[in-house]
């Protein structure tokens, strides 16, 4: 049996190095790389049959970007999203477009590296399960708020007052006011807070997105 190539591309150098090993020894052979400009050219030089991608990959193109890069250029690779991110809308994507026939893995939530493996498999045989698609998941962190509702947190997360938001989203304060009012209810945040409304909502997204408050 021959071994099939595959690329990872994750900006963390211990992830990256550990995940590497993991798959060297599963019997894959591995090429890595920190960004999607590197991942390119490895990509071209390795002629990988599946490729591991982190969606946060700091300046620069997203792994969502990278996807759709390799969608283009070789459909045949199997893509296994390996993310911090509870799911697309927390990269400003929505679900549905995601490629076809990938899997999406919560770093948070691996038991161990048997999961990425079997995910990997699954891949290249066009056989990925719901259990591979954690992002699918109906009790996943902050499910049930909406992309644009999601941005907004991010926003307000980032420190963006309602009149800041409204202008970045060219739309009017008042528009902006309802969405932190429904985004609130949803996170069972007391409205009438004030400012330790924001705060807490801001410490709820970044539990959700895996981002810790130093960042």
């Amino acid at each position: 049996m021959f071994n099939r190539n595959v690329v990872i591309v994750e900006d963390e150098a211990l992830l990256r190095d550990l995940v590497a090993k993991s798959l060297e020894t599963a019997g894959f052979n591995v090429a890595v790389a920190a960004n999607a400009a590197e991942a390119k050219k490895v990509f071209q030089e390795f002629d990988p049959d599946a490729v591991v991608l982190d969606i946060e990959l700091g300046a620069g193109p997203n792994g969502f970007d990278f996807a759709q890069w390799i969608q283009a250029t070789a459909p045949d690779v199997g893509i296994v999203f390996l993310t911090n991110l509870p799911d697309a809308r927390f990269a400003g994507q929505d679900p549905s477009e995601l490629p076809k026939g990938v899997s999406y893995l919560r770093k948070s939530q691996l038991i161990d590296s048997n999961e990425l493996v079997n995910a990997l498999e699954a891949v290249l045989h066009d056989s990925v399960t719901p259990l591979m698609r954690h992002d699918l998941n109906p009790s996943r962190p902050l499910g049930t708020l909406s992309k644009k509702q999601i941005e907004v947190l991010q926003l307000i997360a980032a420190g963006y007052s309602n009149a800041q938001i409204a202008e970045k989203r060219a739309t009017s304060i008042r528009a902006v006011e309802g969405i932190v009012s429904r985004v609130f209810i949803a996170l069972g945040v007391d409205i009438d807070a004030g400012g330790n409304a924001r705060v807490e909502a801001a410490a709820k997204y970044l539990k959700a997105s895996g981002t810790s408050i130093g960042e």
